[in-house]
Formats: C-alpha cells, structure tokens, sequence
C-alpha cells in the first residue's frame, strides 16, 4: 500500500519506521526533512496524488490547516487518518473540511503509545479507531491491519475516547510535567516507585510543550481533571496538618511586629471572644501570615483588610489574590496614629518619615497640612510594618534622622519620642477592618 504520512515530526517519524517495513512510505513536512532509509521525502501534493492512504501526524492545532491545504487535493479511493492525541476536535474539524470530498474514507485513530512506549515492540499496544465516514472500507482494511501488527484496536467514539484520554493520558502528561518541575533527581536509595515515577518525568518530557498544551487545551475534559486533581492534591495536603499548630495555646500569626496596631486588634479580638490561651506570632506581612496558616505553622491569622479613610490595603488584596484562607470573622477598630523619633534627635533634623502606605492614606491631609515639607518612605519587605520601623530607629538599623508613623505603644515600647499624635484625618471615627482567618479546609 501507498502511505502518505504529512507531519514527520516524532512521531511521525517513528510511524513511518513503523509502517515502512509492510509498505511503500512517502512523507512530508512544513520543513524540509531528511527522511530515514526507507522512507520518501516529497511535496504535499504529490504525496495526495498518490498515496492510498494519507496519516495526519501533525499537531492538533496545525490539523485545520492541513485538512483545508488537501481538501481540494485528495483523489477518490484516498482515506485520510489523524493520529491526534485528542479526538472530539480533529474529528470535526476533518468532518468540516474533508467530508464534502468525493469518495474519501474519513477515519479518526490515536495510536495510544508513541516512540518511547513503542520502541520495543507494539505487541498488545492499544489504538483507537472511529469510522467518521465510511465510503470504500478503509476503516476495516486499517482495522485488519493494525490487529495484523499485534496492536488491541479499540473502537469508541472521539467523546468517549477524549472522556476516558483526560484521566488516562491527559492525567499522566500533566503529573509528568508537575513533577518534572520538581527536578527530581536519582539517588542511591531509589525504591521501585519513585523510579516509576521518574520514568513517567522522562516519558512525558520528552515530548514536546506543544504536544502537552494541545492534549491539554484542546481535550474538553481535560480543564475539569486538573481541577478535580488539583482539589485531591489539597484535601489530602489539609489531612497532613495537624490539628493544631501549638497543642498547648491558641498560635496567631500578625501582619504587624510588636506594637503594631494588628497586635492591638489581636488582643481586642481575643478578649471579646474568651480565647485563650494564646501566642502571637509577628509576621510584618499578610503574604506571611496567609503561608504560615497554609504551612500549617499557626491556627489563625489577623491582617488589615480596609479603612474608613484609607481604603482597601493593597497588601492584603494582592496577598489574598495568591493564597487561601478560611476568613472566620471581621472586625473594627479605632487607629490613631502618631509620629515618633528617636530621642537623641531634634525633630528639626529629621529627613523623612517612614510607615506602611495604608497609615500615610490615613493620614494624607493632616501630613500635608503639618509636614508635608519632609518626604515620605514607604517601608520595603518586613519594614511595612510600621512598629518594625520604630524598632529599627531604637537599635541604629534605620538612620537616626527617621521619624516613624506609627501607634502610640510603639514609643513606650522602643523609648521613641512622640512629637505628635492624633493624625488621622478621621479623628475618632478612623475604623480599620480587620480578618480573623484560620487555614483553608480543602477536604
């Protein structure tokens, strides 16, 4: 028989070998390919000139393109084969673009192994086949064949086929790459399944990210198993925890150091809710508080969602935007602020004042109004924190030169001076929303 294959990528290239040693092989490529002994190279065109039977070896989102390139090429008698890993789509394209040809066979196949799970034999090998339009009985002329080569053929539909590939197949390729971003490497203690699993790593990556993302993009089941994987992959991580953190007290993670005003909502939250024991952690930042309570280092966690003057704090939204959590509870207090410096310095000599950007929002008019000739420092990684920054001006880490924003407590704490206070531009009425959060349950 006269076999065309068009696409003589990997596994094109291995099917050819394949067919080569029953049949007379031709193949084409978009790049000009150098074929193996045995096999032809020529033109698209030639090749549906003359072949009995043409197999589309190209990737799934190069098949529209292909079908609509040959449709007013093909001769009757020709049966045309796509070899994609997915079905439902390739099927209907081909069934769009080649069914409205005179006397074609249109017949949809996945060879459900390719040139690393074939290369020592296809003895009991599964294929898949589905007649999409039968004319000259090339769908049981292939059956035959392939049952001939020791191949299982397996008839099903390109949906049941695509139902059953997408936790099979599409599942396998995906922990394959999941796990080969782990980089995982061979050891001398290697048991039978890890090296089991480093095997499906070598398996998968060798194939190419276009193969991955088609198989994964164009199956429609696909989306939903990584979801469902993804959801298995969490209940089981949240059954690893242990029920506590600290068996012996309540441990809270705070978005703030010593003195911060989550500090202060930490004990107004505890106290009006008769929890206790309990030990505060300090974070700085919501990004740490929301890890811990998924590392399952703290029970609960207090961060600073929003303010009457202020708005929303940026912080924690874009925190939230990357981590999970189980928000229990919301709560309101009164902040004030005040600006402090350190004792040996004349506030005349200060340069700047730093804090977190949420307490300058708080306090924009006022700061302008009264100082709005010294800049401003928004405080970078941990020192956000304004109680941390009023801890870093009383051991020489910040310049002495730095005044801070920041809680009245944060003097008495650091042996800080105040130079003024009440400096939210809401007086009495500044509320800050705050988050009682607890790990996320994913079971």
């Amino acid at each position: 028989m006269n076999i065309g294959i068009i696409g003589y990528g990997r596994f094109g290239r291995f099917w050819a070998d394949v067919l080569k040693e029953a049949h007379t092989i031709t193949v084409a490529d978009v790049v000009p390919v150098e074929p193996a002994p045995g096999v032809t190279a020529a033109t698209v065109e030639a090749i549906c000139a003359e072949a009995d039977t043409i197999f589309l070896c190209v990737p799934i989102n190069a098949v529209r393109e292909t079908a609509e390139r040959i449709a007013a090429l093909l001769q009757p008698g020709t049966a045309v084969l796509d070899t994609c890993s997915v079905k439902v789509q390739p099927a209907n394209v081909m069934l769009e673009t080649l069914a409205p040809c005179e006397g074609i066979d249109l017949i949809a196949t996945h060879p459900m192994f390719g040139p690393d799970s074939g290369a020592h034999g296809l003895e009991g090998l599964p294929v898949v086949m589905h007649p999409l339009r039968r004319t000259n009985g090339a769908y049981s002329e292939w059956r035959d064949i392939f049952t001939a080569m020791g191949l299982s053929v397996v008839e099903m539909t390109p949906d049941e086929h695509d139902h059953m590939a997408a936790y099979s197949q599409g599942i396998t390729h995906y922990i394959g790459r999941i796990l080969g971003e782990l980089d995982l490497q061979e050891t001398p203690i290697d048991t039978s399944g890890y090296m089991l699993l480093r095997h499906v790593v070598e398996q998968t990556c060798n194939d190419s990210w276009e193969l991955f993302t088609d198989l994964q993009q164009s199956n429609p089941y696909t989306g939903e198993m990584r979801i469902r994987l993804e959801r298995a992959l969490d209940a089981v991580y949240s059954q690893l925890l242990p029920p506590r953190a600290d068996p012996e007290t309540v441990l809270i993670g705070l978005q703030g150091g010593q003195g911060s005003f989550n500090e202060e909502a930490c004990r107004a939250y505890c106290q009006a809710n008769d929890i206790e024991p309990f030990r505060m952690m300090y974070l700085y930042t919501t990004d740490k508080v929301l890890d811990a309570l998924h590392r399952g280092e703290i029970d609960h966690g207090i961060f600073a969602l929003q303010n009457a003057r202020g708005g929303i704090v940026r912080e924690t939204i874009d925190s939230l935007s990357r981590q999970r959590c189980q928000v229990e509870a919301f709560f309101d207090i009164v902040l004030s602020h005040c600006i402090m410096h350190h004792p040996e310095v004349d506030f005349r000599e200060v340069t700047t004042i730093i804090s977190h950007p949420q307490a300058f929002a708080q306090c924009t008019n006022t700061l302008q109004e009264r100082y709005g000739h010294i800049p401003l420092t928004v405080g970078q990684g941990d020192m956000i924190d304004q109680a941390l920054c009023a801890r870093h001006i009383a051991d020489g880490i910040l310049p002495p030169t730095t005044a801070v924003l920041a809680p009245r407590v944060c003097a008495e704490l650091y042996g800080l001076t105040i130079h003024d206070e009440g400096l939210q531009d809401l007086g009495s009425d500044n509320l800050t929303t705050f988050v009682w959060a607890s790990r996320h349950d994913f079971r």
